[in-house]
């Protein structure tokens, strides 16, 4: 399957390009939930469930001991499933990216992409990975709207789809997550495609830095990871791990976004 890959608009560009807006006291350096002294945490997430994921990726991440969090399209997994079955043993996280990553969504109703996209690939994945602490989603192409309308009637639209189907959902811009707002905002947690439409690392070293800044959380988005850089939102495999050596080199809690959520608001998902 071919997934449409429509250019994403920064929303970030301008928070990156300029001086960081100080934060509230309680978000500086020092203060924080996390671990170990760390002073922001950052969530390693990856889309649409592909081949590189399995053959690049997992391996790289398993060897510095890190855990991602992995957004699977049942249209593009299907044939390996087993495989990421056995990928995900070792504690990588898996979410749901719907069953056919839908971009054109005029046509649906709350209901309807409900039934359709949503609950079927929930019920895969527990089919396949048994009961999930976590049930994270990841809206396909970016798109926080669900049918016609203005934007207000068509997000909101979205939400009801949402609401009762997964505990937290990640968009793919924004800043940096304030840890006291994680909860009112789990639907709408900010994220950032460091690599979508360039090789280098300058993009995610910000965003990273960012996140140190504000005793935040950082999300990272990364689709294909290949040999070399081919087209708009693939990220070449020497970059990928350049970015990586930028979080170990960081006071960051690197860890699954389940359980980086669970961590700041004590919700471990469906009973």
């Amino acid at each position: 399957m071919t997934l449409a890959r429509p250019h994403r608009r920064r929303l970030l560009s301008g928070l990156l390009a300029s001086p960081l807006v100080p934060a509230p006291a309680r978000s500086q350096p020092g203060w924080g939930p996390w671990p170990s002294g760390a002073r922001g945490a950052v969530s390693l997430t990856y889309d649409d469930g592909l081949d590189s994921h399995l053959d690049q990726v997992i391996p790289d991440l398993n060897a510095r001991g890190l855990r991602g969090t992995f957004f699977l399209v049942r249209d593009n997994v299907d044939e390996r499933i087993g495989d990421w079955v056995k990928a995900a043993e070792p504690g990588h996280e898996i979410g749901n990216h719907t069953v056919s990553h839908q971009c054109s969504l005029g046509g649906f109703t709350e209901a309807g992409f409900a039934d359709r996209e949503i609950e079927p690939m929930e019920d895969y994945l527990d089919q396949h990975f048994g009961p999930r602490p976590m049930r994270l989603y990841a809206y396909p192409c970016g798109f926080l709207g669900l049918g016609r309308g203005d934007m207000r009637a068509r997000f909101g639209r979205y939400r009801l789809a949402l609401q009762d189907a997964v505990t937290a959902a990640r968009t793919v811009a924004g800043p940096p997550n304030d840890p006291f707002t994680v909860r009112s905002n789990r639907l709408d947690l900010s994220a950032f495609e460091p690599t979508y439409d360039t090789a280098s690392t300058e993009p995610a070293r910000r965003y990273l830095d960012a996140a140190l800044a504000r005793g935040g959380w950082a999300i990272l988005v990364f689709h294909d990871v290949l040999p070399q850089w081919r087209a708009e939102g693939d990220t070449a495999a020497a970059v990928h791990s350049r970015v990586l050596d930028l979080i170990a080199d960081r006071p960051l809690w690197c860890a699954p976004m389940g359980e980086v959520f669970t961590r700041l608001t004590g919700d471990r998902g469906p009973a």
